[in-house]
């Protein structure tokens, strides 16, 4: 089974239910999940699990699942006409891993400016120096080929697949931007 057919199945297994119980249901199983990981110690962070690319520590999973369910989380609410806010701390972690998956997002989908540097600004929450490709590492002197400047939740709502367009001001590299827009969906 794909993981597009475990969805479409999950999808159709809940299509009756009114959006406040899959609210709810939805707020249940991020508790539980809150649960599981607040009992795992040190050892337990660092082991190894499977997920949909391959294995991955469960302190990655939980990032990556977290992460998901913040996003759906809000899907979810929306769809019942609820409020689905994001705290300082949280927008920052969200804004945190869009930023990360920069580089390999452009690496992943054919379009890596190896060498170049992207430097991203997000209104309060600071600024992150992103490499051109994935695994690269920017020197924090290196001057910027492209900079991004975006509001944060326009910018972790863009990144996750959930808006369109392009939500910030870029200035440098036209090539690198329309490839920065063009894999940035890397987080959904």
């Amino acid at each position: 089974m794909t993981l597009d057919d475990w969805t479409a199945a999950h999808v159709a297994a809940h299509a009756g239910e009114p959006p406040e119980t899959r609210l709810a249901a939805w707020e249940a199983a991020g508790d539980a999940f809150r649960w599981q990981l607040a009992s795992l110690d040190g050892e337990g962070w660092r082991a190894r699990v499977p997920w949909v690319v391959g294995s991955v520590s469960v302190r990655t999973l939980a990032q990556l699942r977290l992460n998901e369910a913040w996003l759906h989380g809000r899907d979810v609410a929306e769809t019942a006409g609820q409020p689905f806010e994001a705290d300082e701390p949280t927008l920052a972690w969200l804004a945190d891993v869009a930023a990360r998956v920069v580089p390999g997002g452009l690496s992943r989908r054919g379009r890596p400016h190896p060498g170049a540097v992207i430097r991203l600004r997000l209104g309060d929450l600071g600024e992150w120096l992103l490499g051109g490709a994935a695994g690269e590492r920017p020197d924090p002197a290196a001057e910027a080929d492209l900079v991004v400047e975006a509001e944060p939740l326009a910018f972790v709502l863009r990144a996750a697949g959930r808006t369109g367009g392009e939500p910030w001001r870029a200035t440098g590299d036209a090539e690198l931007a329309a490839d920065f827009a063009a894999t940035l969906h890397s987080v959904s």
